[in-house]
């Protein structure tokens, strides 16, 4: 049989059961015909239709109520076999088999690694340097930039992550409908063990339904956008002739 050209659908949602903490997530294709999905969204209809009609499902209502079909009949094998597992007294020799088992499970499907904990800078400033830690190459002494704000409250990196950041621009922008907000925020940033000069990090934000005052707010903001990303404009070509 065939599978090239099949199209492939999911999985649209996670699945389990309440009464056991996930440790991995397993991912299986089942290869099924139009009957079989139409009767598994059917059984699955029978227990979710209520006051609903079926022409109300949506596209990811009905491959989740499908997909969580497949998962509930699985969970229920699964189910009643621990129960008839756990009603058992095992021999020595089914006892070492099923170790055996538990332990191919171990390799088949090892737990998820350990969170790695984030450590804060405790940055160390000299005559136009500063001290940093990185998880790569331990403490490392860099250049630091008289517009840089510091590197107070971030994490430690790799060497390559060490960036340096100027402080925000800003265009704040109000309206009667949403209140204050900026607009655009952006500042220098630079990177230099990746990128060779600075750049202008930049996050523009605004969306809404505005009426004719708010609109003029809007341009108000945009305006002053444009003048502050021009003088930034400015001020990145001179940092950038002075690394040259």
């Amino acid at each position: 049989m065939s599978v090239l050209g099949l199209p492939v659908y999911g999985p649209t949602d996670p699945h389990g059961d309440e009464e056991h903490e996930p440790d991995v997530i397993v991912r299986v294709d089942f290869l099924m015909s139009r009957e079989q999905l139409v009767t598994a969204l059917g059984i699955a209809w029978a227990e979710i239709a209520g006051d609903r009609n079926p022409e109300s499902l949506t596209v990811a209502e009905v491959r989740h109520e499908v997909e969580a079909w497949l998962s509930v009949q699985a969970f229920f094998a699964l189910s009643d076999q621990m129960e008839r597992d756990q009603a058992r007294e095992f021999s020595p020799e089914q006892q070492r088999i099923m170790q055996v088992l538990a332990e191919a499970i171990g390799q088949a499907y090892p737990p998820r690694p350990a969170p790695v904990e984030l450590r804060v800078q405790q940055p160390r400033y000299g005559n136009g340097t500063v001290t940093l830690d990185t998880v790569d190459r331990g403490e490392v002494t860099v250049d630091e930039p008289s517009w840089c704000t510091g590197h107070e409250d971030e994490t430690v990196g790799h060497f390559t992550d060490v960036t340096h950041n100027g402080p925000d621009i800003v265009a704040p922008i109000v309206t009667a409908k949403y209140g204050p907000s900026h607009i655009m925020t952006a500042h220098v940033s630079h990177a230099p063990h990746i990128e060779p000069f600075p750049l202008l990090a930049v996050e523009l934000d605004g969306h809404g339904d505005l009426d004719p005052a708010d609109v003029h707010n809007l341009a108000r903001a945009l305006r002053l956008a444009a003048t502050r990303a021009d003088r930034a404009a400015v001020q990145l070509e001179h940092l950038r002739r002075g690394q040259q």
